[in-house]
C-alpha cells in the first residue's frame, strides 16, 4: 500500500517553488507507475536504498515500505525544506541535501552494515553519463541500480553491436554491468511534462560477468575505436598500438579480430580481447593507467 503523496504541482504551489529547467526537474506524479517501478525493482526487506533525486517523495515512500532504510539524496535545498515541512521526520527515511556526484556510497554501506546497496533514481539528462561513470567506479558496494533516464539514453545503454543506438557508452556500461530495459514511462506521467518519454533501466553489478581485462585499457580502446567510427581498427587504434609497441597485424593475430573492421561492429568480449592483448604487450614508456 503506497502512502498518499502530495502531487508535485501542489507542492510547488504551496511552497512557492518552480521546477528548474537547468537541473532537468520533472517529477513523477502517477501512482500506478510508481507502484510498477517499486514492484519491478523488487527490493528485499533488508535492503538499504540510495535514492537519487527524491523530489517530493512520490517514489521514496513506496520504497520505504519495502526495505530497511532509504537514504534520499536531493540537491535542491528548496525541495528539501518543502519535503521536511510537508512530511516531517520518518524513521525509515534519511533525507540528505547534497550532490549525488559527491556522495560517499562506501560510507553508507559501512554505516548500515549491509553487503551491497541498491540505487534508484530519476536521473536528469545532464548528469546521466557522469553518474553512470561514478556508479561503475563504486560497483563493488552496489548490487543493482534502477535508473529512470531519457528514452534515447536508455536505448543507448542497453544497445548491442548492430543496433543503431550502439555506442562507446553502451560498451563501457556493459563491461561493468548486466544492463536491461525494464519498461517505458510516458512523458504524461511527469510534472511538468517533458518533451520525451523515459525508460527505466537496470544495471546489475552483482550478476555481471567477471572481466579479465584492465578497465583503463579497455575504455581507452573503446574510446579510440568509437572516436574514429568510420575508420578501420588498424587506423582508429593506431595511437594505442604505438603506445603499446604493437602493430595492427600483431593485434589481429593475438585476438583473431580482423583489423579492417570498424569499432561499432565489435561486441564487449572482442573489446575485452583487444584490451587484454594490449595490456599483455605493455610498452617501454609504461602501461596505460587503470
Amino acid at each position: 500500500m503506497l502512502m498518499d503523496f502530495t502531487l508535485p504541482s501542489a507542492m510547488l504551489s504551496k511552497y512557492r517553488l518552480a521546477p528548474s529547467k537547468q537541473r532537468g526537474q520533472n517529477f513523477l506524479n502517477d501512482s500506478n507507475v510508481i507502484r510498477k517501478i517499486v514492484d519491478e525493482i523488487a527490493p528485499e526487506p533488508d535492503d538499504v536504498i540510495v535514492e537519487i533525486g527524491p523530489g517530493f517523495g512520490a517514489l521514496t515512500f513506496g520504497l520505504a515500505e519495502r526495505v530497511r532504510h532509504v537514504i534520499a539524496v536531493e540537491l535542491d535545498g528548496g525541495i528539501v525544506r518543502a519535503f521536511r515541512a510537508e512530511y516531517g521526520e520518518d524513521p525509515r527515511i534519511t533525507l540528505v541535501e547534497g550532490d549525488i556526484l559527491r556522495f560517499d556510497f562506501e560510507a553508507i554501506r559501512e554505516s548500515y552494515k549491509c553487503e551491497r546497496l541498491l540505487v534508484v533514481g530519476n536521473i536528469p539528462y545532464s548528469i546521466t553519463s557522469p553518474l553512470v561513470r561514478m556508479l561503475t567506479d563504486v560497483k563493488g558496494v552496489i548490487r543493482r541500480a534502477a535508473l529512470m533516464v531519457q528514452s534515447e539514453v536508455g536505448e543507448r545503454i542497453v544497445a548491442h553491436h548492430g543496433d543503431a543506438e550502439y555506442s562507446g557508452f553502451s560498451v563501457v556500461v556493459q563491461y561493468h554491468a548486466l544492463a536491461r530495459l525494464l519498461f517505458t514511462v510516458k512523458s504524461s506521467c511527469f510534472f511538468p511534462r517533458p518533451k520525451v518519454d523515459s525508460k527505466l533501466v537496470e544495471l546489475d553489478f552483482e550478476r555481471a560477468p567477471r572481466r579479465g581485462a584492465d578497465a583503463g585499457t579497455f575504455e581507452a580502446a573503446v574510446q579510440a575505436a568509437f572516436g574514429k567510427r568510420r575508420k578501420m581498427l588498424r587506423r582508429s587504434l593506431d595511437d594505442l598500438l604505438v603506445r603499446h609497441g604493437m602493430t595492427s597485424d600483431e593485434l589481429g593475430a593475438a585476438t583473431g579480430i580482423d583489423m579492417t573492421r570498424r569499432g561499432e561492429t565489435l561486441d564487449v568480449l572482442e573489446f575485452e580481447s583487444i584490451a587484454t592483448a594490449l595490456r599483455a604487450r605493455g610498452t617501454s614508456t609504461g602501461m596505460l593507467e587503470s
